[in-house]
């Protein structure tokens, strides 16, 4: 058979057989119908145990490799010979869990969007998931509800309804996985022929998740009171998409006026209002604003994340639907992945009924509410009126505007030069806006204290160098 065994090999040697049998066949080596040595025979030239050879044959014939004739013995089947391709190698240095979002080394970030990741309280959370997987009923590891955990939905029907005033019932809850996938159910909604609406400037990731899914978007821009209801289409849209508790990425607030014209207008064209409200529990003036879902249940649907309240790695969100949309929710859902995984879902109604969640925010809240104060202040100092900050009230990032930086067109090798990664504004408009080219989004939910004084005088230099030199 032309089979030769390595016994000083690390491969154990029925997987050397097997690698060695299969690799004959499919380079035709040994040629169909091509009568095999038996067990007994082959194990006795290659010095080997009998069994070992036995379990190879057993292998060998349940992939199709070999069959047996009975009173005839084993055989090579039919019409195998095939090239395999190389498989791939890969680099010993090579870093198999890269973040999405890596940050070269010595840079400093001021990316939004991200919470503290040195503070998450991961060993606190790894502890109730231990007691969850040791309380666990046998039904609970079954498949679970499409809508997800009723103990999860059960649980956030009475938190959000206490810290965000949203009205619901557990049976309109539908956990998912993170916002993104919300965004990407929602999506379904929408027919060929019909459009969206969304702010400007908006999300980048929502925008790429509906033009991936070819929905058409028109956009409506925004002032310092929010979405300009006065300028909204008079062709009825199918879902307008809102971040009004604190737009992103200029962080205003919504004032209560254009909230109820957007909610009569929605009502008017039958269409559902998409309250995105993805990081309006931290804020740092008063108590956080109630959502729009408050006002018109059966009007908006609530979207929420835990992946800027707790950390990204969880990717668990959810949507708070009307009536009227759960049953086509629970289609979509079962269709794209049956339901989110329930140890998690448990785990988290777990940290949120223990009252750990709630500390959590507290917590994140007084810490952020901190950075942001230094954060500002080293701006003022090192900037003084050169720079006007705003949207600063909540959340885990504010706008600065600068005066007088050098061009646009330059600014990116300024800052990759500088080491810094920061995001302007004018990114993330559908439609070109050079307006807004002098205005940044300053994240810092994952800005380290440490890094703040550094990072603006690299900020600085990025943007003023031939202004402070000249």
């Amino acid at each position: 058979m032309f089979v030769s065994i390595d016994k000083s090999d690390d491969q154990p040697i029925k997987v050397q057989l097997y690698k060695k049998i299969k690799d004959s066949i499919l380079q035709g080596i040994i040629p169909s119908n091509t009568k095999v040595p038996s067990t007994r025979a082959l194990a006795r030239e290659l010095q080997i145990a009998r069994s070992t050879v036995v379990e190879c044959y057993e292998q060998l014939s349940a992939e199709g490799y070999l069959y047996g004739k009975e009173g005839s013995g084993t055989f090579v089947s039919d019409g195998l010979v095939f090239k395999v391709s190389n498989p791939r190698t890969y680099k010993e240095k090579t870093i198999k869990d890269k973040p999405l979002y890596e940050l070269p080394k010595g840079f400093i970030s001021f990316r939004p969007g991200v919470p503290d990741l040195s503070t998450i309280p991961i060993r606190q959370w790894g502890r109730l998931y231990r007691d969850i997987t040791v309380q666990v009923t046998t039904a609970q590891l079954d498949y679970c509800g499409v809508f997800g955990s009723w103990t999860l939905r059960s649980t956030l029907a009475s938190y959000l309804k206490r810290v965000r005033g949203v009205e619901t019932t557990p049976e309109n809850i539908l956990i998912t996985g993170g916002a993104a996938q919300a965004f990407s159910l929602l999506s379904k909604l929408v027919n060929k022929d019909e459009f969206i609406i969304i702010e400007e400037p908006a999300s980048t990731g929502m925008l790429q998740t509906f033009k991936g899914h070819s929905i058409r978007c028109k956009t409506v821009p925004i002032d310092e009171q929010g979405l300009v209801t006065k300028l909204l289409p008079k062709e009825p849209p199918t879902l307008i998409l809102t971040t009004p508790s604190h737009q992103f990425p200029m962080g205003t607030i919504m004032s209560i006026k254009r909230r109820i014209e957007l909610i009569n207008y929605a009502k008017e064209k039958q269409a559902y209002v998409v309250e995105d409200d993805y990081d309006s529990e931290f804020r740092y003036e008063g108590n956080p604003i109630i959502s729009m879902q408050n006002l018109a249940p059966e009007q908006v649907i609530y979207v929420g994340t835990f992946s800027k309240t707790f950390m990204p790695a969880i990717r668990m969100g959810y949507m708070i639907l009307p009536d009227a949309l759960v049953d086509r929710m629970k289609r979509y859902k079962y269709i794209s992945d049956l339901h989110s995984p329930v140890l998690e879902q448990l785990t988290m109604a777990k940290f949120i009924e223990e009252g750990m969640m709630d500390r959590h925010i507290r917590r994140k809240v007084k810490r952020y509410g901190k950075r942001r104060n230094m954060l500002v202040q080293k701006m003022r100092e090192t900037f003084g009126n050169k720079v006007t900050i705003s949207g600063d009230g909540a959340g885990l990032h504010f706008i600065a505007a600068f005066e007088g930086i050098v061009e646009k067109n330059t600014l990116e090798e300024r800052l990759n030069r500088e080491k810094i990664v920061i995001n302007n504004v004018s990114d993330y408009y559908l439609h070109q806006e050079q307006s807004r080219k002098n205005h940044f989004i300053i994240g810092f939910g994952n800005l380290q204290d440490h890094d703040i004084e550094e990072g603006i005088r690299r900020l600085n230099k990025a943007l003023y160098l031939d202004l402070n030199t000249g």
